[in-house]
Order: C-alpha cells, then structure tokens, then sequence
C-alpha cells in the first residue's frame, strides 16, 4: 500500500504544477483586462478632438432672441420699398429654402410701408396703432432677417429667424422667443434639431441630426439632452438609456456595431456602477465598473465554461478570486494588479489537493 501511494504522488504533484502553470498562462494571454471599447468606437459624447462627436448643438448662446424694440413708425424714415438682403450668406440660405406662407388664423393689422429706424433696422408689414402686428419682416444692419408674425411688437405665432452668419430657426414664437414646435438649422455643419421649445432652449421631446449620420432622439430639459433617449452614431454605434445635462448619465444600454453590449450604470458618459457585459464571441462580465473599467466584485465568463469570480480593481484582477479552469477544478488565489501571486487548487467533487 504503501508503495502504491509512493508511485503516484510525483504524477499527482506534476498535474497540479502543469495546472497552475496553464492558468497563469492563459490569464496572461486571455486578456482578461478586455477593454470595454475601441480608440475609434467614441463612447464619450463630450470628446474635445471631434467637434461633430461633442453633439453639443447649442454650445453657444442660440441669439434666437434678436428682436430688439424699435421705435414707432412715427419715428423711422419711411421708405419707397424694402430692400434686398444683402448678406450673402442669408441670400444663400433664403434661396435653398421654400417661400413661408402665411399662417392661417393670423390676426391681420394695417399694411404700411417700409420703416426704416435710427438704430438702422427695418420693418416692412402690417401695424395696430404704433405696434408691429400681424405679418411682416423684419432685416438687421447685419443681414439677419425674419419673417412671420407679430402681436404687439413682438414675434408671435409662426415665422423663419436666419441669423447673419447663417443659421436659422422656423416654427412657433410667443414673446419674441422660440415656443412650440420648431426646427434650427446649423448651416456650417448642417446639424438639425427639431422639436418642442420653451423660451428659446429646448425643452420635452425632440431630434437632432448631424452631418456624419449621427442622431440623437429623446428627451430635453432647459436645452439640454435629459431623461431618456436614444443616441446612434455614425459609425453604428447605439445607446438607449438615460442622459443628464447631455451626458449619458443612470442606466442604459451601448451596442457596439462589432456585437459587443453594455447593460448597466453610467456616469457623466462613463461606465460606472453594476453593470453585465457581453462579447459576440461568448465572453461576458457581470459585476462592478468605475470609470469605465471593472472594479469591485465581478465574475468574468469564457465560452467554454472558464471563469473568474472575485475582487478588481481599475479592470484588473486585484484581491481575492476563484479561477475555474475545467469541470472540476478551481483555484483559489490572490491577484495583484492582474497577476496571480497565492494559488489553491480546489476540487470541484469535495476534495483539495
């Protein structure tokens, strides 16, 4: 009997030394720290080197509102017509859009001819006493010009805005600001937004459109994207979830256009939180993430069955950990900074070697 153990301990104790061996192998070669995106994939909306991908439509002030009060037409130069716009950005634009109709239901005011102001502005339209009201349009010394209606000196119902340097806003206006349903146009990099306002900012439910094929489609509050919405890149990438203050912020889901998926907590555009992460070619994570790496508890899955459960840190195995290599074998270990410095062999059937 005694000879019979003697013969098969130095085979057992090779086994365990090849098996710890391979393990430590394949945690090096496995690339178990996987990164969670590509250089090219942009899961940050906010990057600084892509101006298309900060999708920050209104980084600036809008200057929707531009109607400064004028005089009286009393007190302006009358003149025999209304001149041609002479900003060639603002003709440019004018020609590439269809002639606005004036809107049904208009409250109507007496029709006089073009004044022109002191302050070098000028209106060509329809009056109530000494107040702009019902249709008109009204030119800026700088080009910009509007065109739509008016209620008591201020734009009102529906009307177009073109800015000098080319941008331009159509829909409903209350108190000369942007209320109601409308669009902005951005005419150096044809990005859309269309959708609900309140005094000049968006605000509930609209869509923006950019140049790259990029969109984003949900909700807004106080001009900015906040609440649920729907994000897609150009490139094929897509997030669904939650935004605040344009950043994907709370829970969501990113789908990669390689198959790759993120369920879980973010914060301020990064992964951070619980989460489960998914690879097409079966590999997944389900655990804690912290500024877009793994961290805390997680277990981290193979294809074939392989898995590690325990402690990460900034993506990295890091403390305590269970490593299953086959059916029946586990080692327990002690990882730092991804590297396993203890190991235990543990069988899986009740036994340890």
């Amino acid at each position: 009997m005694g000879n019979t153990s003697d013969c098969c301990s130095q085979p057992t104790q090779q086994t365990k030394n090849q098996l710890i061996a391979l393990e430590k192998q394949i945690i090096n070669n496995e690339d178990c720290d996987v990164r969670e995106y590509e250089a090219d994939d942009f899961v940050k909306i906010g990057l600084k080197a892509n101006n298309v991908k900060e999708h920050t439509l209104f980084n600036q002030s809008c200057l929707i509102k531009r109607l400064a009060s004028v005089e009286a037409p009393k007190l302006g130069q009358r003149l025999e017509f209304f001149p041609e716009v002479s900003n060639q950005i603002v003709r440019t634009v004018l020609s590439q859009l269809p002639l606005l109709e004036i809107p049904h239901g208009i409250e109507r005011g007496e029709q006089n001819p073009p004044i022109k102001f002191d302050n070098d502005f000028i209106y060509f339209g329809e009056w109530k006493d000494t107040q702009k009201h019902g249709y008109g349009k009204l030119l800026w010394p700088d080009g910009s010009y509007y065109e739509g209606g008016f209620v008591n000196n201020e734009t009102s119902g529906y009307g177009r805005l073109i800015h000098s340097f080319g941008d331009y806003y159509e829909g409903q206006w209350k108190n000369d600001q942007a209320n109601g349903f409308g669009k902005y146009h951005r005419f150096k990099n044809q990005a859309n937004y269309e959708g609900n306002w309140v005094n000049d900012k968006q605000q509930g439910h609209g869509k923006e459109t950019w140049q790259d094929r990029s969109s984003y489609e949900g909700e807004y509050q106080n001009g900015k994207k906040e609440g649920k919405g729907m994000f897609k890149w150009g490139n094929g990438n897509m997030y669904i979830g939650e935004f605040k203050s344009n950043k994907m912020d709370g829970h969501g889901v990113y789908y990669w256009k390689s198959g790759k998926v993120y369920d879980g907590q973010w914060k301020e555009n990064r992964m951070d939180g619980e989460g489960s992460f998914n690879w097409p070619d079966g590999r997944k994570y389900k655990g804690g993430y912290k500024n877009d790496l793994k961290e805390g508890f997680g277990v981290f899955e193979w294809s074939d069955g392989r898995y590690y459960k325990g402690e990460w840190k900034q993506g990295k195995q890091h403390g305590k950990g269970i490593l299953k290599m086959d059916q029946s074998k586990e080692v327990q270990s002690e990882w730092v900074n991804g590297k396993m410095i203890t190991d235990r062999q543990i069988d899986l059937q009740g036994t340890t070697s």
